[in-house]
């Protein structure tokens, strides 16, 4: 019987990939959703409010050769987000990612990370002034850590103004990853082009060495996005990377920076109550109404059989898929096109 999913192996690498039950799905669905999309690496990061420390060990532990891992400075206070912090490197992460505020509110994470030649994957790095000072002064301090930009795009130049975010993206140890190509604050339909000319200024500035492909998986699902759409939009936003930069960019400088070093030693850490029994968080808005959100209790069921079920010979949103099981429960005929889907 011949492989499904031919691509697999074919050289991605995904600097960006959620993961985290019950809003970003489990270990076992990152690497199903690896498989079924030719994704041969991932970096497997926590997403806001879920710090599934276990299934960032599962990942590593299953698959050590594969997957690397980034955790979140989960907790209501600067000593919890440290225990956090310091439970999620005992399970092999790599870096933190800080969103917002959470850069300037935790000078000692950043000591702890920057000392231990960590990333931060900063996801506000131009933010503000005192944000962007404050990534290039942690770079200085700490010669060998790292910086990486998810959501790394804009439809305007104007937050590149400043010369301390030249100074930043030019930094030889800050990587922009190019990730929520759809949610980036576009007014144009596929493929985005008033994202062209960030892209192109990230070209100069970076150069194709210091950029990096995210999928943002489970999150594209919410706005009807596919993985392998990530990658196309690549080339189709005609941005002036060539076939050695897309190579590059799409896995190359991922599975040097991630992969060519021997993987973190991995330890399930002794968990406090709150790290360990966290409280669900909101509910998922689906696109393109954003106004239509999932309760997390009813979300996390639907998402384990949607997973089962997506996959490029038959590619389904997941809102699609959502309606498809709102008909087979209410007995009305299947609309088309989503045959087999509340099965």
């Amino acid at each position: 019987m011949s492989d499904p999913y031919p691509q697999r192996g074919a050289g991605y690498v995904d600097a960006y990939m959620h993961v985290g039950a019950p809003r970003f799905g489990t270990a076992a669905q990152a690497l199903a959703a690896c498989d079924r999309w030719g994704t041969a690496a991932a970096v497997l990061v926590l997403g806001p409010r879920v710090p599934d420390i276990a299934a960032l060990v599962e990942a590593q532990r299953t698959s050590p050769d594969r997957f690397r891992a980034v955790g979140i400075p989960f907790g209501d206070t600067a000593d919890r987000r440290l225990a956090c912090v310091e439970a999620t490197l005992e399970a092999g992460a790599i870096g933190i990612r800080m969103q917002g505020d959470e850069l300037l509110q935790n000078p000692v994470v950043l000591a702890r990370l920057g000392e231990s030649g960590r990333w931060i994957y900063a996801t506000d790095p131009l933010a503000s002034e005192r944000h962007t000072a404050t990534l290039l002064e942690w770079l200085a301090r700490y010669p060998t850590a790292r910086v990486g930009a998810p959501h790394c795009l804009r439809p305007t130049l104007a937050p590149l103004d400043d010369p301390l975010a030249e100074e930043l993206f030019r930094h030889p140890r800050f990587f922009a990853i190019l990730s929520r190509q759809g949610q980036a604050g576009s007014s144009l339909a596929w493929p985005w082009e008033d994202l062209r000319p960030w892209v192109q200024r990230l070209l100069a500035w970076c150069g194709q060495a210091r950029m990096l492909w995210g999928s943002e998986y489970p999150v594209i699902y919410w706005r009807g996005e596919q993985i392998d759409g990530t990658r196309r939009w690549l080339t189709d936003i005609a941005a002036g990377l060539d076939a050695e930069a897309l190579s590059a960019v799409l896995g190359g400088n991922a599975r040097r920076l991630f992969f060519q070093q021997p993987a973190p030693p991995v330890h399930m850490p002794q968990l406090p109550l709150w790290l360990a029994d966290y409280p669900p968080p909101g509910p998922v808005p689906l696109e393109p109404t954003r106004q239509f959100q999932l309760p997390i209790e009813l979300y996390q069921p639907l998402y384990d059989q949607y997973a089962e079920q997506n996959c490029p010979e038959h590619p389904l949103s997941m809102a699609e898929f959502v309606l498809a099981r709102l008909r087979a429960g209410l007995g009305l005929p299947d609309a088309g096109g989503t045959q087999g889907a509340a099965q």
